[in-house]
């Protein structure tokens, strides 16, 4: 089991944020490269982010861990500076750090998605059988990839075989750029991640944001 650090900052603004790019992100984003002056992506374990901006229920987070936090300590005040040059008027703002495990765990854990998982191209699902059992193993193995890509990320051994149960529900999206549907669901897994990571494609862009519930 990994400890990391662990950083939540949340935001309420006067008016709820919208998905995707919004002045809000965009002036995030802007502040990462003015601190790295490099794309705020590239800040990563291995291919992961460490800092990932998020919008749940109308409302922005961002999460960084390790080595994101820093930087995200870095941003924190000069976030006021958004009330000049966004609609988007900051009324409060809320951070926790603390110590977060990752990795294997004695139980099974219960998560749901926040935000669309993406999985497979629209066309690849279309042609996967109808079976409900047959889709949750699908599913089921697209997760367990997920997460050992993560555990290898972060050097996390995995000496023993992920317990996965996954629960899709019927609804979706379908991301407009790659065709690539995003679902949501909860999933029991015997693996420990801290609260409003994402898993899967796009985590930069807050997509696969799971909490453990």
């Amino acid at each position: 089991m990994l400890e990391t650090k662990y950083l939540l900052l949340t935001l309420k603004t006067d008016r709820p944020v919208g998905l995707g790019a919004s002045p809000l992100s965009l002036y995030i984003t802007s502040l990462y490269q003015k601190r790295l002056g490099q794309p705020a992506q590239q800040l990563s374990g291995g291919n992961y982010p460490l800092v990932q901006y998020k919008i749940i229920r109308g409302s922005p987070l961002i999460v960084a861990i390790n080595e994101g936090c820093e930087l995200l300590w870095e941003i924190y005040d000069g976030l006021d500076e958004l009330n000049g040059e966004s609609p988007y008027r900051i009324l409060e703002r809320r951070i926790i750090e603390r110590k977060a495990p990752m990795g294997l765990a004695e139980t099974r854990l219960k998560y749901r998605f926040l935000t669309p998982w993406l999985t497979l191209p629209e066309a690849e699902l279309n042609r996967a059988k109808s079976d409900s059992q047959q889709k949750a193993r699908l599913f089921g193995s697209i997760l367990e990839n997920n997460l050992l890509t993560l555990a290898r990320n972060f050097r996390i051994s995995i000496n023993k075989p992920l317990n996965i149960n996954i629960n899709i529900k019927d609804d979706n999206i379908i991301q407009k750029e790659t065709n690539i549907v995003g679902l949501f669901g909860t999933f029991f897994v015997n693996f420990e991640l801290p609260q409003f990571l994402g898993i899967g494609r796009g985590i930069s862009r807050g997509f696969g944001t799971v909490k453990q519930s």
